[in-house]
């Protein structure tokens, strides 16, 4: 060696220079590691993308641009839609509000969990052994913001901020009006809005108020990726708007309300593109389920919310993912809202969850690796009346009442029930219902008797709908 030529001396100044330099190296040499992992962990967050879930409450099938409205003017989902995917046999999971949601926030059949009517007042609630998407989103390092309807259960363990969600503004119970009432809303009123668990005074009109929640959640966390579930009120009862939003609306109430969420989510887009984060944005639009009010049209659909027809829930349903979705694409698979989070948690890096989900990872489908439908059968169920949809065969089954059954490819309207034609066919949907069934839980609670007798009535209705027609009509 080199250092054997000098003198001792030198040699140990020469030894204890190069131990110097190489502690100096090293510590060179980790820097850059340690910087290039932080860098590699920066582009590695920056890469995963944001996901925004956005649905409207009691929305009419038609009463949008992209689903055909000739009056209803929504350039901002329409410019979403044409640059995405429409899911033209979309579904949400239940007919009514809660069970809705409750089946899209765990991407599991909501009857699972006994969460099959509308949640009420009380103790009443989604059960807290569910796992969330929120949960889910959290676990992976997301940012996760709740704002609006929540509707799942008023108790303290049940709130948003309990049950995955970072952050939350909105109400805990089902539906209010669009304006602050002075005087009359306090904490403990479960309509009333709410900031992290206290009592929020607001200005203006609620659906504005909403989407600036949603933007200052963003902004105030600009470097991390977010999940966020963005539950709109409207266009739900009661049907209020500014003056100003209903002149634009010809002065239909119902028509403002979808007009000024079609603004607000225009705004949102424009903030996200300002801030160059729209093209690793996923944003998916759906309803929780299909309209009600007589303003709202469900065409072609038969049916309306809280009847297992398909205009109680089939869907306006979208995905707009700049980044990798084609857009321009409608897809024709059998879909559910409950897919949702499967594929929004695997595309954001997520791998398992706690419970088997029965939504499907529908990325495979959208970038063509797979074609066909995702779901080769669906099941709704709310108490005494269910329904499932296997391949094109839709039967529909209502306490007191025959069974009914509709060819989907043929007959999307509902209008020729043809049950006695086929009665194999309803047999072996009907045995596929009961063994589905088995899998369930007792509903944890019920509704009035004047409920399920309502929906007696307008089972027969929609059932006999080639002679009377109640919700088909004219075009909206």
């Amino acid at each position: 060696m080199a250092l054997t030529l000098v003198s001792s001396s030198a040699s140990v100044a020469v030894t204890g220079w190069a131990k110097n330099t190489l502690t100096i190296f090293q510590i060179m040499i980790r820097s850059t590691l340690i910087a290039c992992l932080l860098a590699g962990v920066t582009a590695l967050a920056s890469e995963r993308p944001n996901v925004i879930v956005i649905m409207a409450d009691d929305l009419g099938y038609r009463d949008l641009g992209f689903q055909g409205s000739e009056v209803v003017k929504t350039p901002h989902l329409d410019a979403l839609a044409k640059n995405g995917v429409i899911f033209t046999d979309g579904h949400a999971a239940a007919s009514v509000c809660s069970p809705s949601r409750a089946g899209f926030i765990t991407g599991r059949y909501q009857q699972r969990f006994g969460h099959e009517a509308n949640c009420p007042r009380g103790k009443q609630g989604m059960v807290t052994s569910e796992y969330t998407m929120g949960q889910a989103f959290q676990s992976i390092g997301y940012k996760t913001y709740m704002i609006g309807k929540w509707h799942l259960g008023n108790l303290e363990e049940m709130y948003p901020t309990q049950r995955g969600f970072d952050s939350f503004w909105g109400l805990r119970e089902g539906s209010r009006g669009f304006f602050y009432k002075e005087g009359k809303e306090k904490f403990g009123n479960y309509h009333s809005i709410e900031e992290n668990g206290k009592h929020v005074a607001f200005e203006g009109f609620l659906t504005d108020r909403m989407t600036d929640a949603g933007i200052a959640m963003i902004e105030a966390n600009k470097q991390d990726p977010f999940f966020m579930f963005l539950s709109y009120t409207a266009p739900h009862t009661p049907l209020q708007a500014t003056p100003e939003d209903k002149a634009k609306a010809n002065g239909n109430a119902y028509h403002a309300l979808i007009q000024n969420m079609d603004d607000n989510i225009g705004r949102l887009v424009a903030y996200l593109e300002e801030n160059k984060m729209r093209e690793n944005t996923v944003i998916w639009f759906l309803s929780d389920n299909g309209g009600t009010v007589g303003s709202a049209s469900n065409y072609p659909l038969n049916g309306k919310k809280g009847v297992e027809f398909e205009g109680g829930h089939r869907v306006p349903f979208i995905v707009n993912w700049p980044a990798k979705i084609k857009g321009g694409q409608r897809f024709d698979g059998l879909t559910s809202a409950m897919d949702i989070f499967p594929t929004s948690f695997k595309l954001a890096g997520g791998k398992e969850t706690p419970n088997k989900l029965d939504g499907v990872d529908l990325l495979p489908y959208l970038v063509g690796e797979k074609s066909g439908d995702p779901h080769a059968t669906l099941y709704w169920r709310k108490l005494e009346q269910a329904a499932i949809r296997h391949g094109d065969w839709k039967m529909i089954r209502g306490e007191g009442l025959p069974e009914m059954l509709y060819k989907m490819g043929d007959d999307t309207s509902e209008l020729n029930d043809v049950a006695k034609q086929h009665p194999e066919k309803v047999q072996e949907l009907g045995k596929m219902i009961t063994d589905w069934e088995k899998e369930l839980v007792e509903p944890l609670w019920q509704e009035g008797k004047g409920f399920i007798k309502v929906r007696y009535k307008k089972n027969i209705e929609y059932r006999d709908a080639e002679m009377v027609k109640p919700t088909l009509g004219a075009k909206k």
